[in-house]
């Protein structure tokens, strides 16, 4: 057990290696990531009550693949069934990238961001799919990322420009993974999501329109999260502030979302034998529905997907918040 620990530890050391590690931090909160893989978080940490704690399941390595942490989803967030999918009567086929089958998260998540400004508080950087033979998208879009500190607060923010000479479907998201006990004195975490409705689905692909939330899938008061074994999407939203609570630590964290981030992906799983829940929950904001594009093009209703045409510019923002609750 412990040379397979120590294995994997130099992988993980071995892969990040490779890259140049940037930190932005002030006295309350530090994020360290790494620009020339999707600007991939490895770690986000509050300092509370003289000590530094971390907010996310640490960023663990695989080959060439990394876990947990938090990253960028774009152009697309979750899943398109087959990696195909329609829009204004052609088809496309993007490449498959998960083992149910599907193009999952878009395509700028390991890439490598052009920085354009880096300050102890704030980060700026770009990327251009015309800069990618490979990129996994049929229309050219540009991206611009920001990451910024002001006190307790960590804001971030997306905004993809059409550089396409025709219309291109878009959608983005956030995905961290926070931790479920943030120190021994926590037996579970609260997770608070003002949504009203939830995606009856299969396999992460909805199967009807949003229906009423209801029993492990109602996070709208305050309670355990407990073994849910989510992985829902939800929408119907009825405020634009997801909280996490900590009663053990006495640590809460709000999560101020823009009104364009319409869905929110809530992963929750249990462990592979269903006997407890995993150390870890994913709260998602998204800009769309779980495999968007073709719903929209069946003329779904609220699907979120936006259509920009050439030359237009959309995004939207996020901003964590981290307050002491003693």
């Amino acid at each position: 057990m412990a040379q397979n620990q120590h294995q994997k530890q130099k992988v993980q050391e071995d892969f990040l290696g490779r890259f140049r590690i940037q930190t932005i931090q002030n006295d309350q909160l530090e994020l360290v990531f790494i620009p020339e893989h999707g600007c991939h978080w490895q770690t986000l940490r509050a300092y509370l009550r003289g000590e530094w704690i971390d907010l996310l399941k640490p960023l663990s390595c695989e080959e060439t693949k990394l876990h947990f942490g938090s990253y960028v989803m774009s152009p697309w967030s979750n899943r398109i069934v087959q990696g195909v999918f329609k829009f204004e009567g052609k088809t496309y086929q993007l490449r498959k990238n998960f083992p149910d089958e599907t193009a999952i998260h878009g395509d700028v998540r390991t890439r490598p961001w052009q920085i354009v400004r880096s300050t102890p508080e704030k980060f700026e950087a770009v990327l251009d799919s015309r800069n990618f033979p490979d990129f996994n998208f049929p229309f050219k879009l540009k991206f611009k990322h920001s990451l910024e500190l002001s006190h307790n607060q960590l804001g971030m923010s997306l905004f993809i420009e059409n550089v396409d000479t025709k219309r291109a479907p878009v959608g983005f998201g956030f995905h961290p993974f926070f931790k479920r006990c943030l120190t021994k004195q926590d037996e579970d975490v609260m997770v608070i999501l003002p949504a009203e409705k939830v995606y009856p689905d299969e396999k992460c692909i909805p199967t009807g329109p949003a229906v009423a939330v209801s029993g492990a899938a109602d996070l709208r008061s305050e309670r355990w999260l407990g073994s849910p074994n989510l992985d829902d999407c939800y929408t119907g939203l009825t405020g634009n502030v997801i909280r996490l609570i900590y009663p053990g630590s006495e640590v809460e964290v709000h999560y101020r979302i823009d009104p364009v981030f319409s869905h929110v992906v809530v992963y929750a799983p249990n462990e592979s034998d269903g006997s407890s829940p995993r150390d870890f929950v994913a709260v998602e904001p998204v800009t769309h529905v779980n495999n968007g594009f073709n719903l929209y093009a069946e003329r779904w209703q609220g699907t979120g997907i936006k259509v920009l045409e050439p030359g237009e510019i959309w995004g939207g923002a996020c901003e964590l918040s981290i307050f002491d609750r003693s």
